[in-house]
């Protein structure tokens, strides 16, 4: 079981290594970025791999802040760098919803979670974003808006 816990991190350091050995730079780089953004949070590195993957997300969140604001600032080549980021991170992500399925997602829990009212929306989100950690907040958030009006 502890094991299953690192699959994650595993599989982090394990890239690492390969491009170490195949000295590509960025990935290199990125790879880094997030085992240290990892280990900031818990500096044994045992985090279950929910966790690890909500850290993850947030620094792809931050990637693509940043991709918009190289976009404004008119500097695309430091867009293109950072998109080139952004792949290799989204690898260790789970593969995002589509809409409708994270629609579908939403209803379900607000079923099972027996939500009424606009008041249970925490109890909602907490528990979408349990069963899918990764899942965009604002989007989950927008549809339990609107389906507990």
């Amino acid at each position: 079981m502890a094991e299953e816990k690192k699959e994650l991190l595993n599989k982090i350091n394990e890239e690492l290594k390969n491009a170490l050995k195949s000295k590509n730079e960025l990935r290199l780089s990125v790879l880094r970025m997030m085992k240290s953004k990892i280990l900031y949070v818990n500096a044994r590195g045992d985090l279950p791999d929910a966790e690890i993957t909500k850290i993850l997300t947030k620094y792809g969140k931050e990637v693509k802040e940043s991709i918009a604001e190289f976009n404004k600032v008119g500097r695309a080549e430091d867009a293109a760098k950072s998109e080139k980021e952004l792949a290799i991170v989204q690898e260790f992500l789970p593969k995002q919803l589509s809409p409708d399925e994270i629609k579908s997602v939403v209803q379900q829990t607000v079923k099972e979670v027996g939500a009424t009212s606009i008041k249970e929306m925490g109890n909602v989100m907490k528990a979408v974003l349990a069963k899918q950690p990764g899942i965009d907040g604002k989007i989950v958030s927008q549809l339990v808006r609107e389906l507990l009006k």
